[in-house]
């Protein structure tokens, strides 16, 4: 694993450690790979990349405590945070329907004592989300109405409301058109920046993660292959070729990063 003090950016004063992952076995029953090692800052946001079936999602479930280590232990030395979630895609049937509130008021659901209901707190903390989003206007719609990018901010408005300390993020904007990606990850780009929020982000496209993450998790459970570091330590040609499989260019000429896999010659 690459330390955070061998270069790249430092965290800001005063940031702690969340999460610790020390020689740790992911998988279910079996590791899928080699144990891992891990660091987590308060404030860091991490992009965890790799080809389809790599780990990623088995890798997050682990630090959110919905999966077991095989072996070894996730430790969380300032006390385990609460996570907010907003997975890849959500699937509401079409008989039992909730408006864009209800959804949203879902993420307040772990924070009221069982058998009480959403206070005025709740509800107030529901609206803010909604604000945030940009979808305030829609509370009283039924989700299911709403567009792809609408619902995915509906639910990273339910995440928020849960008031997390790490916010989980499973490819947040498949199946979003480019501009909609980009503003989404241009809105989470603002909530680490701006508020100084942890954020755990699983994708496949790198080219998307190095625009908004300043940490990355490299995994291909085919290779073994695990790096996680300061971005500028990982993003690093050797690395990334390793992670997909076949070459690939990082070129910082520009200003920008582009990763390009090189085309392989063929006999």
């Amino acid at each position: 694993m690459l330390g955070r003090d061998e270069g790249g950016a430092a965290p800001e004063a005063g940031s702690g450690v969340l999460i610790e992952l020390a020689g740790v076995g992911i998988g279910y029953r079996h590791r899928l790979m080699r144990p891992i090692s891990m660091t987590v800052h308060r404030g860091d946001f991490w992009g965890i990349v790799g080809p389809n079936g790599a780990g990623k999602t088995t890798l997050v479930r682990t630090v959110a405590g919905l999966l077991a280590p095989v072996s070894g232990a996730v430790r969380f030395p300032s006390g385990r945070p609460r996570f907010g979630y907003v997975p890849q895609r959500h699937v509401l049937d079409a008989d039992y329907p909730l408006t864009v509130f209800d959804v949203v008021a879902m993420g307040r659901a772990g924070l009221v004592r069982p058998g009480r209901r959403l206070g005025p707190v709740d509800r107030s903390r529901t609206l803010q989300e909604l604000e945030r989003v940009g979808l305030a206007t829609l509370a009283d719609r039924p989700f299911a109405s709403l567009s792809g990018g609408q619902q995915q901010r509906a639910l990273l408005a339910r995440a928020l409301a849960s008031d997390p300390g790490v916010l989980i993020l499973d490819e947040p904007t498949s199946g979003m058109d480019l501009p909609r990606q980009t503003d989404f990850l241009a809105f989470v780009k603002r909530l680490h920046l701006e508020h100084g929020m942890t954020l755990l982000m699983i994708d496949h496209h790198i080219d998307q993660v190095v625009t908004v993450a300043d940490h990355l998790c490299l995994m291909n459970r085919d290779t073994d292959l695990f790096e996680a570091g300061a971005m500028d330590q990982v993003l690093e040609p050797g690395r990334l070729s390793a992670a997909y499989g076949r070459p690939v260019q990082v070129d910082r000429r520009t200003g920008t990063v582009l990763v390009q896999p090189r085309e392989v010659p063929h006999d």
